[in-house]
């Protein structure tokens, strides 16, 4: 089992969150609220819904994840004027730095993380996944 490329990814992925999640405590932050903060900027508004679609993230967590970026004043939610019943999440101007300073971390993470390997394999490594991840990319349709 431990020589599975599908468990050896699963594996790879988990000490790569657990990772990001450590580094990213210092400002305070989860790997899925810069999910939700990076999605907001780059996207533009979504709802929460739209959110967990995006990021698989079940509706209670989603919920729960949200009133905690608005609390701390990261994002806020808006009436959705196409859609009176529900809300727009919206990236505040804190929010924007937040992220800017978690992407720094994150690159911080990435380099930590692939530190083992060589530039030469690091690339060779995006390739490879990017290429098993293409056809199974709900997103690759969109645009």
């Amino acid at each position: 089992m431990r020589d599975r490329v599908p468990f050896l990814l699963y594996r790879a992925a988990e000490a790569s969150h657990r990772l990001a999640n450590v580094m990213l405590a210092s400002i305070s932050l989860t790997a899925r609220q810069v999910g939700i903060l990076t999605l907001v900027i780059e996207r533009g508004p979504m709802t929460q819904k739209a959110l967990g679609d995006d990021l698989q993230v079940d509706r209670t967590s989603m919920t729960e994840l949200i009133d905690d970026l608005e609390a701390r004043g990261l994002v806020v939610r808006q009436r959705n004027a196409a859609d009176r019943r529900s809300f727009l999440i919206h990236a505040t101007r804190q929010g924007l730095q937040a992220k800017e300073e978690a992407i720094r971390i994150l690159d911080e993470q990435q380099a930590a993380f692939l530190r083992p390997l060589a530039a030469k394999e690091r690339r060779i490594l995006a390739d490879l996944l990017h290429r098993l991840y293409a056809p199974h990319d709900p997103a690759a349709g969109e645009d």
